[in-house]
């Protein structure tokens, strides 16, 4: 059996690639979040329900909502990837169930994930040497999310701000694979790891 190596194995935390100026491009793994898949039954009707718990409204298609910590991705036909934070998976999965139980099935998710967030001047310009989405402003903006492959890995994103700021969710048995590419890939502009402890 392979043991586990922590991120910090594989890409230390600190500056990488060009060092004068600022760093272009920072990410950071995202901690205490709880994670889990809605999947609407075939006659329920969640989005209602969410609504009325959370003041969010389920998005219909590739799209993010957040209120209060919590956020929803539309990852399929009525299915959703949702986070909070802070929270475990026990709370958020307490917290669905109490609100869309009876017209929904849930799966808890949170320890199948890894989040990070990437900000920067050139963190659009990283993203875009790693995926086939058109991520100018124009085609994908705050709210825009997409489930794409990156170095052959499998991620979801999505845009949380017009600064840019991007979040990203990784399988966590592929999260090494991304964070070694990514890094590669984002060297050119000074990317700067944070956070990248055991996890």
């Amino acid at each position: 059996m392979m043991k586990h190596l922590p991120l910090t194995d594989l890409v230390p935390p600190g500056r990488h690639g060009r060092m004068d100026g600022p760093a272009g491009v920072t990410l950071g793994l995202v901690r205490g979040l709880g994670a889990a898949i809605v999947n609407a039954r075939r006659t329920g009707q969640p989005e209602p329900a969410f609504e009325h718990s959370f003041g969010i409204t389920l998005p219909n298609g590739p799209k993010a909502a957040s209120r209060d910590g919590l956020t929803a991705i539309g990852i399929g036909p009525r299915r959703w990837l949702v986070f909070c934070a802070p929270a475990t998976g026990d709370e958020l999965a307490a917290r669905l169930e109490g609100a869309v139980g009876g017209h929904a099935a849930l799966t808890d998710q949170s320890d199948a994930y890894l989040v990070f967030e990437l900000s920067g001047l050139h963190a659009r310009a990283a993203l875009a040497k790693m995926c086939t989405l058109d991520l100018d402003p124009v085609a994908f903006g705050p709210g825009d999310a997409a489930t794409t492959s990156m170095a052959f890995v499998g991620v979801t994103l999505w845009q949380t701000d017009a600064a840019p700021t991007y979040r990203l969710a990784v399988g966590r048995s592929f999260a090494p694979s991304f964070l070694r590419a990514f890094t590669a890939g984002a060297a050119q502009y000074g990317l700067f790891v944070e956070g990248t402890g055991r996890g």
